[in-house]
C-alpha cells in the first residue's frame, strides 16, 4: 500500500513532522510504503512546514514579543508561482511559545512585534508575503501592528496610542495611510486558522479571550473595544476572519491584504494534491478532534481533499469529542482514538508517538486484510 501520512501537530507532544514520522513507522511495519507530508492550519508550525516542503531558506529578524521584550523572529523565503515569497508566522513573534514561562496578559499584549519581520521582508525585496496568523497571545485588534507600521492610532484627544488590548477602550481614530504606504507594491496573503468575526458572541474576545487569560469582565471590555475599532478599519472589521489572531485579521485586511483559510493554503503550497495521486490510503492526526476540527482545521482539509481524490482517509486523534463524528459526513473512512484507553494527560503526551505508530500499524493491517479479501471475491478486484 502507498500511504500518505499527513498529520498536524499534536500540541504539547509532537510537531507535525514528528507525528508524520511516527505514522510512517507504523505503515512500514505493516508492509506499506509511507509518504510523510506534515501539514498545518495557519497556526504554530505553519512557516516551518512550508519552508521544509519547498526547500526554502530562512533569515533572522530582531523584533519584540507580545510583551515588548527583545526576540529574534525567523522569516522564510520560498519560490512560489513567479515570485520569491516571504513567509512569516505571527505565533513566532507574538505567540504563546514566544512568551516562555511568562503569564499571558491580554491587556498588555501587543501585536507590534509582527511589524519587524514584515518590514524586513519588504526591505529584502519581497513582492509577496504570506502571513500565518494562528496562535497569538494578543487581543489588540492589530492596533499594535498598525502603530508599528506607522499608522496614527489616536485617542479622543489626538494622542498617539502604541496599541494593546487596554488601548482598545481609547481608540478614537486611525490614519492607515502611512502603514499602507510602507507595504505598497507587496501582495500580502493572510492565512487564518479560524473564520471568527471581530466582535460579538462568536467574536475574538468571547471565543478566544478566556484561552488567553481574560476574565469575564476583561472579555466584555475587549469585545466592546473591538466593536468600537471595527468602523475605523475601512470596513475590514465586517469581513469573515476579521477576528483571527485577536483581530489581526481585520488590521491586515484594512491594509489591503487578502485573507484565506490557513489549512487550504498550506495544502496548496506543499502540493498535497500531488501526494494523494495514486495513494491507497491517507492517515491524518491531531491532538483533539472536535467541532473546531470540522470548522476548518487541518484534519477537515485533509478529509475534504481525500474525498475529492477518492482516497480513503482515516482520522486519528489524541482525544475525540462527540463532534468528531461530523467528519464521517465529510467522507472520512474512520475516526479513531490513538490511545489504548483512559490515561492521565502527561502519560498520553509522553506516549503519543508510540501510540500513533501502533494505531497506524493496526489500520494498515486491517486495510491490507480487507484488500486481500476483496481480491479473492470474483469480480471485485482489489484497489491498486
Amino acid at each position: 500500500m502507498y500511504v500518505v501520512c499527513a498529520p498536524d501537530k499534536l500540541r504539547g507532544s509532537l510537531d507535525a513532522a514528528q507525528a508524520a514520522a511516527a505514522l510512517a513507522a507504523g505503515v512500514r511495519a505493516a508492509g506499506g510504503t509511507p509518504v510523510e507530508h506534515p501539514l498545518a492550519d495557519g497556526g504554530e508550525g505553519s512557516r516551518r512546514t512550508v519552508q521544509t516542503a519547498l526547500d526554502g531558506t530562512a533569515m533572522s529578524v530582531d523584533s519584540i514579543d507580545a510583551l515588548g521584550r527583545p526576540l529574534t523572529v525567523p522569516v522564510s523565503w520560498i519560490d512560489w508561482i513567479d515570485d520569491r515569497t516571504a513567509v512569516v508566522e505571527a505565533a513566532e513573534a507574538i505567540g504563546w511559545d514566544a512568551l516562555g514561562s511568562t503569564e499571558p496578559d491580554v491587556l498588555r499584549a501587543s501585536s507590534a512585534g509582527l511589524a519587524a519581520p514584515l518590514l524586513a521582508a519588504v526591505r529584502q525585496g519581497a513582492r509577496r508575503i504570506v502571513v500565518f496568523l494562528g496562535g497569538t497571545a494578543t487581543m489588540d485588534g492589530g492596533t499594535g501592528l498598525l502603530a508599528s507600521l506607522g499608522a496614527h492610532v489616536l485617542d479622543a484627544d489626538g494622542n498617539r496610542l502604541s496599541g494593546s488590548g487596554a488601548d482598545l477602550a481609547h481608540v478614537h481614530a486611525i490614519d492607515l495611510a502611512p502603514a499602507r504606504r510602507r507595504l505598497a507594491g507587496v501582495d500580502v496573503l493572510v492565512a487564518a486558522d479560524v473564520a471568527s468575526p471581530l466582535f460579538g458572541p462568536d467574536g475574538a474576545a468571547h471565543v478566544f479571550g478566556p484561552q488567553k487569560g481574560a476574565r469575564a469582565d476583561t472579555v466584555t471590555l475587549l469585545d466592546n473595544g473591538l466593536r468600537r475599532l471595527s468602523p475605523l478599519l475601512l470596513g475590514a472589521g465586517d469581513e469573515e476572519g476579521a477576528g483571527a489572531a485577536g483581530g489581526l485579521g481585520a488590521a491586515l485586511l484594512a491594509l489591503g491584504a487578502e485573507l484565506v483559510p490557513g489549512a487550504s493554503l498550506v495544502q496548496r503550497l506543499t502540493r498535497f494534491d500531488e501526494r494523494l495521486a495514486g495513494a491507497d490510503l491517507c492517515l491524518t492526526a491531531e491532538g483533539k478532534v472536535d467541532a473546531g476540527t470540522d470548522a476548518g482545521k487541518t484534519t477537515r482539509g485533509v478529509v475534504d481533499a481525500c474525498a475529492e481524490a477518492a482516497v480513503p482517509c482515516v482520522v486519528l486523534g489524541g482525544t475525540l469529542s462527540p463532534d468528531a463524528d461530523l467528519l464521517y459526513d465529510r467522507g472520512a473512512a474512520a475516526v479513531l482514538p490513538i490511545g489504548p484507553g483512559p490515561r492521565d494527560l502527561d502519560t498520553a503526551l509522553r506516549h503519543a508517538a508510540a501510540d500513533l505508530t501502533r494505531t497506524a500499524y493496526a489500520v494498515c493491517r486491517l486495510a491490507a486484510a480487507v484488500s486481500e479479501g476483496a481480491s479473492r471475491v470474483p469480480g471485485r478486484p482489489a484497489r491498486g
